[in-house]
């Protein structure tokens, strides 16, 4: 099969689903902040969050003083949360982000995003609720590969800090908690090896944490982040170490899609994408799926997976690209101009550069009249009123 690139710009989003249930304000709040992830704005994000909310959550349970906490949280008073900037890094530029779904859960309102970047899948779920201005707003965040809560993660490092700045806190902990403060200056060793990008050296230290340290579902996410980046064969057996640790954990579903050990078995692949199906609810899913099914020659199957997710998300153009590619290796070129125009009805005043490298099956099509005729169609709107978008074969 021959390869088939395509760059989407300015792609539209359909509404999701909503349970009548939710009240309207938060599907609106859920929908900016989807606008904001895919624009790169953290501004409009930081802007929705309730900073009062998560600090409470956050400082809730700290072993120190309300005026010492006060002094600790002084900066977050003055500038906020910086949640945007967590999520975006630098830009944000180049995240596909979707709104999945806005449910309650019990009384709270929690609406589920899908992310696709440089690093792979992602789901982000943010915990919804009302301020005291009765305002719709945002009071925490999970982002699946992290993990835990933002409240969570940041107790952590605000009690840290606590101890960083001199409070006596070995004395009013107890269990892990007490030895995250007695190992601080090794913590820190590992953050700056890390920054250093001295990563072998980090996992050596990581691993001479004490066992409860070392063992916790923080560090063993870490490692495993470290562990991606260095060597397929250990990560593979970090996943074991955390999969033993942490048994049936949703995580393990969203790893197994990265896993090196599991690419090659189909049976696998499919039990963990069917279980973090049930959890997410994705129509992206039935695209990994497909292309499961295509490693496995199973074209028919393919066929079927890539039209159930454009079934469920018209939006996402990955299995349109499959799709297309399918049907010019079969010569059905009739049928790849009708997906070249599906493409185009989803990306209504938006740009599709759609580039097809070189090869039999590929000039085969781009000799066809049907190509010729989709392609005049392109010109003639292109000069007209600026749509669309084709620029011609490239040879790699």
């Amino acid at each position: 099969m021959f390869p088939l690139l395509w760059l989407l710009l300015a792609g539209p989003v359909s509404p999701p689903g909503m349970s009548s249930s939710v009240d309207p304000a938060f599907l609106s709040l859920a929908r900016e902040v989807e606008a904001a992830l895919r624009d790169g704005n953290p501004a409009a994000l930081d802007a929705r969050l309730d900073g009062d909310e998560l600090l409470q959550r956050v400082t809730r349970g700290l072993p120190v003083s309300s005026a010492f906490i006060e002094e600790l949280t002084a900066d977050v008073h003055k500038r906020g949360w910086p949640l945007g900037r967590r999520l975006l890094g630098s830009g944000g530029q180049g995240l596909q982000v979707r709104l999945l779904h806005v449910r309650m859960r019990g009384r709270t309102p929690f609406a589920l995003f899908r992310v696709l970047s440089d690093s792979g899948l992602n789901y982000l779920e943010f915990e919804l609720g009302r301020n005291a201005r009765n305002e719709a707003v945002i009071f925490d965040l999970h982002p699946y590969l992290e993990g835990e809560r933002l409240s969570e993660s940041s107790w952590r490092v605000y009690l840290l800090a606590a101890a960083e700045r001199g409070q006596c806190l070995t004395q009013r902990l107890r269990g892990p908690d007490r030895e995250w403060v007695e190992h601080l200056p090794q913590l820190r060793r590992i953050e700056r090896l890390l920054a250093e990008d001295r990563d072998r050296e980090a996992l050596e230290e990581m691993d001479r944490l004490p066992p409860r340290v070392r063992e916790a579902r923080f560090t063993q996410l870490r490692r495993l982040a470290v562990l991606a980046s260095l060597d397929e064969a250990e990560y593979a057996l970090g996943l074991l170490t955390f999969e033993k640790a942490f048994p049936g954990d949703p995580l393990l579903d969203l790893f197994a899609l990265d896993n090196p050990l599991l690419r090659g078995e189909g049976a696998v692949m499919m039990q963990a994408i069917d279980r973090l199906d049930r959890r997410v609810g994705d129509p992206y899913l039935h695209y990994l799926r497909g292309m499961v099914m295509l490693r496995q020659e199973d074209l028919a199957g393919a066929k079927r997976s890539f039209q159930k997710a454009l079934e469920g998300d018209p939006a996402l153009l990955a299995p349109y690209v499959e799709l297309l590619s399918l049907a010019i290796e079969e010569a059905d070129h009739a049928g790849a101009v009708r997906l070249l125009e599906a493409m185009e009805r989803e990306i209504k005043g938006g740009e599709m550069r759609v580039r097809i490298e070189d090869g039999p099956h590929a000039s085969a099509f781009l000799e066809s009249a049907e190509y010729k005729a989709w392609l005049g169609r392109q010109v003639a709107r292109e000069r007209r009123d600026g749509g669309s978008e084709l620029s011609g074969p490239t040879v790699p």
